[in-house]
């Protein structure tokens, strides 16, 4: 059987369950859809869209490698990829087509329309997962309800483990290409057709720092397991030093697997998930944390509408301010460490976690502004743009989602830049006004002053005990 592997956040053959299959039982040939005014209304951004640019070109060499035609086709929106997906495999003659998963509620309802028309056309689907280590739906209470706190889903997801069940799947056989000779393995390993450009954005934007492809992305795992992990479990939180794997904008397009993550830490690990070397074990609770929150997309849809997890908090009284709004988008917020995690997103699309959250948390308590104002600038921005681990981690600093961090913990900027960049390392290489400032107007700059730094844009007593006021009135 003849079989068309239609290609989504899923850029890599290896671990590739659609891809394995389908070429298990015959020839195949792929397909990816150009969705680029879709991807837009979702937020997405350049550094995202010239990332998968590079990842889109780098499955195209591994598919030539295989003899795997790639075929693109543009369709604007989701409403037109049914059509397209059906064309594709009638040009190739395919009588199948198979692809993973995804999880946001528009991409099921168009998953679900590629499915009817594929039926109408009298063309079998296959569907796969591979989109998390552990599907969704298969994490539940004892009652059979999905989990809404992470300590439990971790225990539980710990138990139902099967480590047996998790190799990864090898890459697929290679097949002969279409026609034969030279002309044929040209055609194959030129890229025909691939784009050099979505949405005027070109590629290599990223590059110099994350380089593109399922190649470098297992490179980047074993230099992780083989120093960084060690050391994870502290220097995960000090942004000024190199201690994360920096894998997420690979995960986040599927130029490597969450699968392939796991397998290589326990190989590391003595086969142990949760003890063992306390670098590691945090990591694959880290692992365990990006399941969580996609199981969360897939079982609570109304997350994938813009409401907070917990609907009662969408009647928060949010402040509408465009310029304070601007000052934190800019990093001008007068908080250092606030303004240096800013800076940074803006510039390479990348901002270290703990940032992530003390900047979610300035924006949605010290500023008392709508935190889905947040999650759309930080979707636009980062190269790792991913909805499920953004909305859970803007959900969790603003206090609407699950698990999330009760109303009344609202990080200090000052005692975050103390305790996790004591130095000012981090803070004067992206707010160069302070370069050569004392280290005790990098911690408290509204007591110790730097001319050409603004002042702090609200007091932190002041605006905590206003954040705690506006959640408290939810409850009467």
């Amino acid at each position: 059987m003849s079989t068309l592997v239609w290609f989504r956040n899923d850029l890599r053959v290896r671990d590739n369950p659609a891809l394995y299959h389908a070429r298990e039982r015959g020839p195949v040939a792929a397909l990816f859809c150009v969705c680029a005014v879709q991807w837009r209304q979702h937020d997405v951004g350049d550094h995202r869209l010239s990332f998968l640019l590079d990842s889109l070109h780098a499955l195209h060499g591994e598919l030539a490698a295989l003899g795997i035609p790639l075929e693109i086709a543009d369709t604007p929106r989701f409403d037109a990829v049914p059509q397209a997906v059906v064309n594709a495999a009638r040009t190739h003659g395919a009588r199948c087509v198979a692809f993973n998963e995804e999880y946001p509620l528009n991409e099921r309802k168009r998953d679900s329309h590629v499915i009817r028309a594929c039926e109408d056309a009298g063309i079998r689907t296959d569907v796969h997962h591979a989109g998390t280590i552990l599907p969704p739906g298969s994490v539940l209470t004892g009652n059979g309800d999905p989990y809404t706190v992470f300590t439990p889903f971790r225990k539980r997801w710990l138990s139902l483990l099967d480590r047996s069940a998790q190799e990864p799947l090898a890459k697929p056989k290679r097949q002969r290409a279409a026609g034969s000779g030279e002309a044929a393995r040209g055609r194959v390993g030129l890229g025909r057709g691939l784009p050099q450009t979505i949405d005027g954005v070109a590629r290599g934007a990223v590059a110099e720092r994350f380089p593109a492809g399922e190649k470098e992305a297992a490179a980047r795992l074993q230099r992780f397991l083989l120093g960084p992990a060690e050391r994870y479990q502290t220097d995960r939180d000090f942004p000024a030093i190199d201690g994360t794997s920096t894998l997420s904008p690979y995960l986040a397009v599927g130029a490597i697997s969450a699968r392939q993550c796991l397998h290589a830490a326990l190989q590391a690990n003595r086969g142990r998930p949760a003890d063992g070397t306390p670098g590691l074990s945090t990591w694959v609770t880290e692992l365990i944390w990006r399941d969580f929150y996609r199981h969360v997309v897939a079982l609570f849809p109304h997350v994938s509408r813009g409401q907070g997890f917990r609907t009662e908090t969408d009647a928060l009284a949010w402040r509408h301010d465009p310029e304070d709004l601007a000052a934190w988008q800019e990093g001008r917020t007068g908080y250092p460490l606030v303004d240096a995690g800013m800076r940074q997103l803006n510039a390479t699309g990348w901002m270290h976690n703990r940032l992530r959250m003390i900047t979610a948390m300035f924006l949605s308590k010290h500023l008392l502004l709508d935190w889905r104002l947040g999650e759309r600038w930080f979707m636009n921005k980062l190269v790792d743009g991913d909805f499920a681990a953004n909305n859970g981690g803007w959900q969790w600093s603003a206090s609407t989602g699950t698990d999330a961090a009760p109303y009344f913990r609202i990080f200090n900027p000052y005692t975050q830049a103390r305790r996790f960049d004591p130095e000012g390392r981090f803070i004067r290489r992206w707010v160069p006004e302070l370069e050569t400032a004392p280290d005790r107007s990098l911690f408290d700059p509204d007591k110790y002053p730097v001319s050409g730094y603004p002042r702090p844009m609200v007091d932190h007593r002041e605006a905590r005990q206003r954040a705690l006021e506006a959640f408290k009135s939810l409850k009467t």
